[in-house]
């Protein structure tokens, strides 16, 4: 359930808002100095998103929180920094990304299904119609190819087996799937500082084998 919090505006009326709007808002602030500077912000931004200058105005000075309009062109123009002012993580580095898929944007990671459809294609090689006879031939045709399609075009969530059949599969990812996050024993790939995480944690299990192999011969 959303925090909801009540602020009496400057005509005395009451109004209310969610921590996530409050929280959203102030990150596109910071998005704003970064990116237009103090001189002529409000101009430049109402010439390029074509939004009033009054309303960035108001956003910045926190007498209204981000409006729609105002997220879209921000996400729009400038799609990497869609991760952090939507959920207010940084995204990683594709740069020795240690995973075989781009790493995820925000609209990649919002639902199960999302993070599901992530997963299956850090794995899966094959595409469109042979992507989902693979799936139904690898999991022993315990879900149908049809089945998957549903999935993969994502016109329906999946259920509840398949959620299993893949977080078996890649139990790494198990927890961001089932949750949206992940604790220090698993990986988060839309989080930067929960790969790098992961990624020493590999090498030190790397150099510890390496060590017992070495201890053995």
């Amino acid at each position: 359930m959303p925090i909801v919090l009540a602020f009496n505006d400057q005509q005395g009326s009451y109004m209310t808002r969610t921590l996530k709007d409050v929280e959203l808002s102030e990150r596109l602030r910071e998005l704003i100095e970064n990116r237009f500077g103090q001189r002529g912000r409000f101009r430049l931004l109402q010439e390029a998103s074509e939004i009033p200058e009054w309303k960035w105005k108001n956003l910045f000075y926190r007498r209204q929180e981000a409006g729609q309009d105002q997220i879209h062109f921000w996400v729009t123009t400038y799609p990497d920094d869609e991760m952090w002012l939507l959920t207010g993580v940084h995204p990683p580095r594709r740069e020795n990304y240690p995973f075989a898929n781009d790493p995820p944007v925000a609209r990649d990671a919002s639902t199960i299904g999302d993070r599901l459809n992530w997963v299956v294609e850090e794995f899966a090689s094959p595409r469109g119609e042979q992507l989902f006879a693979y799936l139904e031939g690898r999991y022993k045709r315990k879900v149908m190819a049809e089945a998957w399609k549903e999935v993969i075009l994502r016109k329906t969530e999946p259920t509840l087996e398949m959620v299993a059949l893949i977080c078996s599969d890649r139990p790494i990812f198990a927890q961001w799937v089932l949750l949206g996050y992940a604790s220090a024993s698993s990986v988060d790939p839309t989080d930067q500082r929960s790969v790098e995480r992961w990624t020493e944690r590999q090498r030190e299990q790397e150099e510890s084998l390496m060590k017992t192999m070495q201890k053995n011969n």
